[in-house]
């Protein structure tokens, strides 16, 4: 058996953080858009990029998953893959968005974290499968 369970539990507890993460995004969207002075479009682009964002740890999450628990090397590189444009969105709240809040900061650094690790578990995960021949 060649999965591993320390990526498997940051996958199960990054599930659960992102959801929070998701609904503290979208809470904290409505509360700048009813207090703060938004250009025209700004506030139909982030709320669309969350959309974005929410489907792709969605999919990254899930093909990690999928990839640890079968022992396929494919889905592992899919949740590697994915994890550029989720990281580049998480970062997107981080710095360029119009307005961030000191609650998003904190929020984004722990996702950021989590991605990190996550993603230095899935290329140790991804050399034990390649080891083993299960490639």
């Amino acid at each position: 058996m060649n999965s591993s369970l320390t990526y498997e539990i940051l996958l199960y507890l990054n599930s659960f953080y992102f959801s929070m993460f998701a609904l503290c995004e979208f809470g904290m969207g409505i509360f700048k858009a009813a207090n703060l002075p938004y250009p025209s479009g700004t506030l139909i682009s982030e709320s669309l990029l969350l959309v974005f964002l929410c489907c792709t740890e969605y999919l990254r999450i899930f093909m990690g998953r999928k990839g640890n628990l079968t022992e396929r090397g494919f889905a592992v590189l899919v949740s590697i893959g994915l994890t550029i444009p989720s990281s580049l969105g998480i970062m997107y709240f981080l710095t360029w968005q119009t307005y961030v809040l000191r609650l998003e900061v904190v929020l984004c650094a722990i996702q950021l974290t989590l991605q990190g690790l996550e993603l230095a578990l899935a290329l140790l995960c991804l050399a034990t499968f390649y080891r083993s021949g299960t490639l």
